[in-house]
């Protein structure tokens, strides 16, 4: 694939290309690409739709971000929200606006991520829409998922237990690594510095096909283990504790974190871009695969309980402070 530029390709021969490339045969699709919508046979569970833009500059920077990463964690993120309300993803769109000078190369090496992500998800592409951009780029998926029973953050009741799927602030940790890197750092950091720089750029949605058979509420860490948690205990109008001390930090992420002096602690609770579960189940009897610690290799801690009301963290000494919903907000918001 060479350097020619998009403004030469023009969009037209791009959704050619994109329709060859992507074309699929699926038993829920009447009609995919190429017309002025697509049109999907009915479902008989539950549809889930969800939607996520990715804007160069706020979550992306095309200076350490490769573009089949890229492509690929537009899908994940997307995928995300879906498996994080109990679904099975199915079909996606995509619509990606690209500055005129943007290559050929480029293009496909980020629709390559988009197409890995697929096989990765079972997801088919039936959709979307291409423009060029005069400024910076911008993308956004929409997916549309099936759920026989969904989960939202609104079922958590006084009692539940609280748990999170993998470990925490590795992806803020990675990061941090790349806005930082230079040749001493990844040497002092060592081999777990690519690691921790993939939990970033291509994380992966996790699978809640046996949560969400005993989940009561649950949402996806996109912007940070408190804000996110605090979002269940608004929907649910419920508080939360937390023991600060059971919240699963690897050992990497907290290596590290020292090396360039920042607090792991910090990253794990509002770093964000995750994307592993955070969920509440009931307590008795401990439901299976919960009382296993983990599914399908992907370990499950129990990091606290939902209480009546107040938000609380709890330190390893046993000290009880507020527990603020820090996270990421567009716009600065409160």
């Amino acid at each position: 694939m060479g350097k020619m530029k998009l403004q030469k390709i023009g969009e037209l021969k791009l959704l050619q290309e994109v329709r060859k490339r992507f074309k699929t045969e699926d038993s829920g699709i009447i009609l995919g690409i190429g017309d002025d919508a697509a049109v999907l046979a009915p479902q008989k569970e539950n549809i889930l739709v969800t939607t996520d833009m990715m804007n160069e500059g706020i979550h992306f920077d095309l200076s350490f971000t490769p573009p089949f990463q890229l492509g690929f964690k537009l899908v994940s993120v997307n995928v995300s929200d879906i498996t994080a309300m109990g679904g099975r993803p199915k079909y996606l769109f995509l619509n990606i606006a690209l500055k005129n000078d943007a290559d050929e190369k480029m293009f496909w090496d980020m629709y390559e991520g988009i197409s890995k992500a697929m096989d990765m998800y079972g997801v088919k592409l039936v959709g979307g829409d291409l423009c060029s951009a005069k400024n910076d780029m911008v993308l956004s998926a929409t997916v549309i998922g099936t759920a026989e029973k969904f989960i939202s953050r609104a079922g958590a009741k006084a009692g539940d237990k609280i748990y999170v799927t993998g470990a925490l602030g590795d992806s803020a940790c990675g990061l941090e690594i790349l806005k930082k890197l230079t040749p001493e750092l990844k040497e002092k950091i060592g081999s777990s510095a690519e690691a921790l720089i993939e939990r970033h750029l291509m994380p992966v949605a996790r699978d809640s096909s046996e949560i969400a058979k005993h989940a009561t509420s649950m949402i996806d860490i996109s912007d940070g283990l408190f804000i996110d948690l605090c979002r269940i205990c608004d929907e649910s109008n419920v508080g939360a504790k937390v023991y600060l001390d059971k919240i699963p930090i690897s050992d990497e992420m907290e290596n590290a974190a020292g090396i360039m002096g920042l607090d792991a602690m910090h990253l794990a609770v509002s770093g964000g871009e995750d994307y592993e579960l955070l969920f509440t189940a009931p307590p008795t009897p401990p439901a299976p695969p919960l009382d296993k610690g983990g599914i399908g290799g992907v370990n499950i801690t129990c990091i606290g309980e939902i209480i009546e009301k107040d938000r609380i963290a709890v330190d390893k000494t046993g000290k009880e402070f507020p527990m603020k919903a820090e996270g990421y907000r567009h716009f600065g918001a409160p």
